[in-house]
């Protein structure tokens, strides 16, 4: 469902040229944002820290280092109280989110030529981390092969047999990208601790699921935490910043300003 919604997403841009002239500018100009934001992320500047993240990710994930890890977890803090949690902090990486992101991106572009204010801007540009993200995703999921927990044959890279698909975490990445954002978009030093702290709750709790081991998890955060690094390496901080939230009966965005 995510990847059909990141779909819908790129084919409106594309479409860019059949809307209003007010809609044509916002659109084209994301667009454009978004060009820019693949040549800066798929720069051959960033091939050394790729090379870094799949070093860290395949020791974990061709070693014993991955189970025993998913095997300690297991032991030590599965249990009721975390799968509760991690219900709650799983939806971070699911679908509905997504479509927070879209409509404030809109209304950013649209509406007010990206001079809505911070919520607006937040959404714009934890859209333009995901769809510039994702396709790296989705790449390393397929080509390295990585299994989940439940399919009891480790986490080992199977590169290029098209078996298992799970070596980077997609909710891991969807889930921090807001947070990470959010981080970005602020100067105040308690706030963009409080965001770094929250973004890797997704991917903890892919583990708890047993969804993911610990190298694709982190290797999720990893993606996210590069790509939004990129995306927002223009911002000038904010004091002002946002949080979002996400559970099966509701989606809503929070703000967070210091007086």
């Amino acid at each position: 469902m995510l990847k059909k919604i990141i779909a819908t997403g790129l084919a409106l841009v594309s479409l860019s040229g059949h809307s209003l002239a007010q809609d044509d500018r916002g659109l084209t100009g994301f667009a454009s944002d978004l060009g820019t934001g693949y040549k800066n992320v798929y720069s051959s500047d960033n091939l050394p820290w790729l090379g870094k993240t799949l070093l860290v990710g395949g020791i974990f994930a061709n070693t014993d280092l991955d189970q025993n890890i998913q095997d300690s977890y297991n032991r030590n803090i599965l249990s009721d109280s975390s799968n509760d949690f991690s219900k709650f902090t799983k939806t971070f990486g699911d679908t509905a989110p997504t479509a927070i992101y879209f409509g404030l991106a809109a209304i950013n572009r649209m509406a007010c030529d990206r001079d809505c204010g911070p919520i607006p801007e937040w959404g714009d540009r934890s859209l333009q981390a995901l769809l510039v993200g994702l396709p790296a995703v989705w790449t390393s999921q397929a080509i390295l092969g990585g299994a989940r927990p439940r399919h009891g044959v480790g986490s080992e890279w199977n590169i290029f047999e098209f078996e298992y698909e799970h070596t980077v975490s997609g909710h891991a990445y969807v889930g921090a990208v807001p947070f990470l954002t959010a981080a970005q978009m602020t100067d105040n030093p308690y706030a963009k601790a409080t965001f770094y702290a929250l973004s890797p709750l997704t991917a903890i709790s892919r583990i708890n699921d047993q969804k993911h081991y610990f190298s694709q998890a982190l290797m999720g955060w990893l993606y996210a935490a590069k790509v939004t690094e990129v995306i927002n390496s223009d911002l000038q901080p904010e004091d002002t910043v946002v949080l979002p939230y996400a559970d099966e009966d509701t989606v809503l965005v929070s703000v967070i300003k210091p007086f």
